[in-house]
Formats: structure tokens, C-alpha cells, sequence
């Protein structure tokens, strides 16, 4: 065996090295912990939970909207929210480029969690649309395009939302009924 050839010295430094990045390891573990998951949640490796997506949709549309504001939005006030978020990332953009500071841009897994968070707790009016209009507002936004062609019933975060309502809002629901993942719990 490779450790058998060593003298006792050496073994001891070999073990005290691997022992130390171990430790130093295991430390980071657990001290980024956290942020490696959010990460890994804001990049669409892990999904977010319900309340997570609304806790990330109130935080970062807040950064420009109150909640107030967004939960007046309506069917008659314009395009469904999916082509809002999609404006609104491309807002972003443009602001940031503009050398404007503060403003988080958002994933694309961040995109598709917002947009069925405000679609539960606002309405969905997707139906309301033809549906090569909403396409073409989209503007080739991958991850919202595929969010659009996923039924109403495989949206997780928008079926388990499904019986809330932002204060205020005033709410139209799409035709497909919403029911929520468990309905022992309700929603």
C-alpha cells in the first residue's frame, strides 16, 4: 500500500493536508450553502416552491412596481403577465445598459416563477389572446414560450397558488380550472 512505503512523518503531513481540505471543504459547505442554492434555483436547476416564488416575484418586482400597483394590473389593463415579465426582463436590460444600478435582471427560471406567481394570484388571461400574439410579443423568450405552451395544470407554482389573491386584484381566470397539487390541504 502506497501509505505503508511512507515514513511516519510524512503520513502524519498526508493526513493533517487531506484533514485540512476536509475541513476547509465542509466549511464552505455550510457557509455558502444557501447562496449555492439559490443559484442553483435561479438557474432552473432546482425548482422553486411555491412560497418561494412568490417571495421572489414580490422582491424583484418591487424593485420598480409596489405590490399595489401590480395587483391592479387587469385584463383590460394590457397583455397577459407573461408578456409583462418579458417586458419587464427587457426593461432591465435597456436600463442597465444604460448604466443604471440596482436593479436585478432576472433568469430565466426566475421569469417563468414570476409569471405563474402573478398569473395565480392576479389572473391569467392568456386565453383572452390569440395565441401567435402572445408568440410574437414574447420575442423568442425561450424559457416564457415554453412556460405558454405548458398547460395550466402542469404549473406547479400556479396551481398551488391557485386559490389566493393579491390584495386588491382584480381577477380573471382562465376557462382550464385550477385545482390545486393536494387538495387534502387546500390551497
Amino acid at each position: 500500500m502506497f501509505l505503508g512505503c511512507m515514513d511516519r512523518n510524512r503520513k502524519k503531513w498526508l493526513l493533517i493536508g487531506v484533514g485540512s481540505v476536509v475541513f476547509v471543504f465542509a466549511l464552505l459547505t455550510v457557509l455558502f450553502w444557501d447562496r449555492a442554492i439559490a443559484e442553483l434555483k435561479a438557474q432552473g436547476y432546482i425548482p422553486y416552491t411555491p412560497s418561494e416564488a412568490q417571495a421572489l416575484a414580490v422582491t424583484k418586482c418591487s424593485q420598480c412596481h409596489s405590490t399595489e400597483r401590480i395587483s391592479k394590473y387587469c385584463f383590460r389593463c394590457g397583455p397577459p403577465l407573461i408578456v409583462v415579465v418579458h417586458n419587464m426582463r427587457t426593461l432591465i436590460r435597456l436600463e442597465r445598459a444604460k448604466g443604471k444600478k440596482g436593479i436585478e435582471d432576472y433568469t430565466d427560471a426566475q421569469a417563468v416563477a414570476i409569471a405563474q406567481v402573478w398569473n395565480a394570484l392576479v389572473g391569467n388571461w392568456e386565453d383572452t389572446w390569440r395565441r401567435q400574439d402572445i408568440v410574437k410579443l414574447l420575442e423568442g423568450d425561450k424559457a416564457l414560450l415554453e412556460l405558454l405552451d405548458t398547460p395550466i395544470e402542469e404549473r406547479h407554482i400556479e396551481v398551488a397558488l391557485s386559490g389566493k389573491m393579491a390584495p386588491g386584484a382584480y381577477r380573471y381566470n382562465q376557462k382550464t380550472p385550477l385545482k390545486p397539487a393536494n387538495p387534502s390541504k387546500g390551497p
